[in-house]
């Protein structure tokens, strides 16, 4: 879903995805953070729109009313309408930015899972 990193290709390593939080830093409070995880409040002002970015595996909680839309680099693009308390799990997310078409600020809890991180190079 949400979020927005950009990937970075080098040879044969594996990609790892780019700091969403220094990409859109006004946009994402970091709460924790240690080698398994980073908890983070996401706060995306109506009309906003993000970075692109990757995630990692992560679950999601909606803090506010949120409709987003989740752009991928591959054209194609996902719709979210969610109530406050309305949650998920999502695999590791390929490269994307997301944007708020709500007309208030869109606010969620996001926790990434630092040990399963996007890797291009694996097939879906």
């Amino acid at each position: 879903m949400l979020t927005l990193l950009a990937v970075i290709l080098s040879g044969i390593t594996v990609l790892n995805a780019q700091n969403w939080k220094n990409l859109d830093s006004k946009s994402v409070k970091t709460l924790a953070e240690n080698k398994l995880i980073r908890a983070s409040e996401v706060t995306i002002l109506q009309g906003e729109k993000g970075s692109v970015h990757t995630h990692p595996a992560h679950f999601f909680y909606a803090l506010t009313e949120c409709h987003l839309i989740v752009h991928y680099t591959d054209g194609k693009e996902e719709r979210y309408n969610m109530a406050p308390g309305d949650n998920g799990f999502s695999d590791p997310e390929r490269p994307h930015w997301t944007e708020n078409i709500g007309d208030k600020p869109a606010k969620f809890l996001l926790v990434e899972l630092a040990e399963h991180p996007y890797n291009a190079t694996r097939k879906k």
